[in-house]
């Protein structure tokens, strides 16, 4: 069995190409830029610190075709024309799809936006297809977008984003969900069960350790970590901020910046922006926090939440994040989207029974290890063995799956 994987993007899939490699599964990997295929030492900033993103130390240059022309054009067009992006992704799905056939492989896994020709392509050539999607189902991310996305962009992706994801739907044979919140949108949109899977990523847990102290007075520390973008629910959690008495709560926000930039602007002087960490300088923020706080508004996922956790620090997250699966589990609280005066509740909760947080911290830490990439790994492998139709074996090799060193930004 071969794998065919095909990501424009980044996201996590250096993960899921390891795990590949490691077991001699992966074919070929197609996406816009490989930096190890260039000298992305000599780049200046801040280009090279975006370059350095797309390093993928584990898997062999001869199994990778990049289009850098490509993943330079989008970053230079992509703030000033919003569509040029989507012609781009169009451009590198063509020429993916004009080699699916040639290539050696048995299943051809790909990422939304950038798969409706590849997809096409691979049913012809009588190859398996799986989506490994990253969100929920793109109706749903319509009805949640009217929170974060302008008029003219909801409008965009009905009438433009939204097909053409159906229309890569129709050329899928399985999906690769990444919790409850993405598998149940899936479900409810008329996707068979018998074709839907769902993964969990894993978290380091090597380097998120648990803290050692808990404290038990002085103002609540509270943190978020993540893109500064609308989506993430900053509007809400500033709102929750002003409504906590003054003095007794302190935020803290790390990532980098995407469109939320105006809000960071309107409430400036009530939290700390840090825009760039690296793990460890990361790693040590979530030991000093007291909450971590992630309202988003929309998201499948969040590798931040289970770090904090992993950490030993109890998280506030909304019905929107998948990672809510695990701190449902006794780790933390989940409150409902877009609803600020919840999220205040759930904070002043917290003021209120400092000493329980320490008991939550260390239950989200014990959560946390059931997250590892090895974890990872094994469901993985365990899900292509039944989409091959093979049976289990011993032959599959599931060590400690090391992401690249790179910060951790969402």
């Amino acid at each position: 069995m071969k794998v065919l994987v095909s990501n424009f993007g980044r996201q996590y899939s250096h993960e899921l190409l390891t795990v590949l490699q490691q077991n001699g599964l992966l074919g070929i990997f197609y996406t816009a830029l490989a930096a190890d295929k260039w000298p992305w030492e000599s780049f200046p900033e801040p280009l090279r610190g975006q370059v350095r993103k797309r390093i993928f130390p584990d898997i062999p240059p001869g199994n990778i075709e990049h289009f850098p022309v490509l993943f330079f054009l989008e970053r230079a067009l992509r703030d000033r024309f919003p569509w040029a992006g989507r012609l781009l992704c169009d451009r590198f799905d063509r020429r993916v799809a004009a080699r699916v056939r040639a290539v050696l492989c048995d299943i051809v896994l790909t990422y939304e936006n950038a798969n409706r020709a590849t997809m096409c392509a691979a049913k012809k050539a009588g190859k398996t297809t799986v989506l490994d999607l990253a969100q929920i189902h793109h109706e749903d991310i319509a009805v949640y977008a009217c929170w974060f996305m302008s008029p003219k962009e909801l409008q965009a992706e009905i009438g433009v984003v939204n097909p053409r994801k159906a229309e890569a739907l129709r050329h899928t044979d399985y999906v690769l969900t990444l919790s409850s919140f993405a598998a149940e949108s899936m479900l409810r949109h008329g996707w068979p069960a018998e074709r839907l899977f769902t993964i969990n990523l894993g978290v380091d847990v090597q380097r998120f350790t648990p803290k050692k102290h808990y404290r038990a007075e002085g103002p609540l520390r509270l943190l978020f970590v993540g893109t500064m973008t609308k989506r993430k629910g900053l509007a809400i959690l500033f709102q929750a901020l002003e409504k906590l008495p003054k003095g007794t709560a302190e935020l803290t926000l790390i990532g980098p910046m995407a469109d939320a930039r105006d809000l960071l602007r309107e409430y400036a002087g009530q939290f700390r922006y840090l825009p760039f960490l690296h793990h460890d300088a990361l790693a040590a923020h979530y030991h000093e926090a007291d909450v971590f706080v992630f309202p988003s508004l929309l998201d499948s996922w969040a590798q931040t939440v289970l770090e904090a956790m992993a950490c030993g620090t109890p998280a506030i997250v909304s019905e929107n994040t998948g990672a809510k699966d695990a701190v449902r589990q006794g780790g933390g609280w989940v409150v409902p989207a877009n609803d600020a005066q919840a999220l205040t509740a759930a904070i002043l909760s917290c003021m209120d029974n400092r000493k329980n947080l320490e008991e939550t911290g260390r239950r989200a830490h014990a959560i946390a290890q059931q997250y590892t990439w090895a974890n990872y790994a094994w469901s993985l492998l365990a899900i292509l063995r039944k989409i091959a139709g093979q049976h289990a074996s011993d032959e599959f090799v599931v060590g400690r799956i090391v992401p690249p060193g790179q910060p951790e930004t969402l």
